[in-house]
């Protein structure tokens, strides 16, 4: 009878089919706290960014944690309309300026998109 634990098993290395070189094998997965916590430089900008720009509709709102009887449904309707008017006076104010904009923007965009066409796929 033969004893099965003898038998060794095969290394199976894969090969490129184009170079003939062997394929190195994937990279281990990645920690849970190293995909969940890890940030470039760029990600943290914009997390800075975001942060700064939240504190400063906070701080418009004068929203304040410490704050006796802190409603929370109140700040949010106060953050809708400020929004709110904030667009309308975007809307009354920069129309203007949109349409000069537009004037010279649309028209160049319009010749470049048809002289780029025979090299776009």
């Amino acid at each position: 009878m033969s004893d099965s634990s003898l038998v060794e098993t095969p290394i199976v290395t894969k090969v490129d089919d184009e170079t003939g070189q062997p394929v190195p094998p994937p990279p281990p997965p990645r920690p849970l706290a190293a995909r969940l916590f890890s940030v470039g430089v760029w990600e943290f900008v914009q997390l800075l960014a975001l942060s700064i720009i939240v504190g400063l509709f906070l701080l418009a709102l004068d929203f304040s944690p410490e704050r006796e009887g802190i409603n929370i449904g109140g700040a949010l309707w106060e953050l809708v309309q400020t929004l709110f008017s904030a667009f309308l006076w975007i809307v009354r104010t920069f129309w203007k300026p949109l349409l000069a904009g537009a004037a010279i923007v649309l028209p160049v965009w319009l010749i470049w998109r048809v002289l780029s066409l025979p090299f776009r796929k």
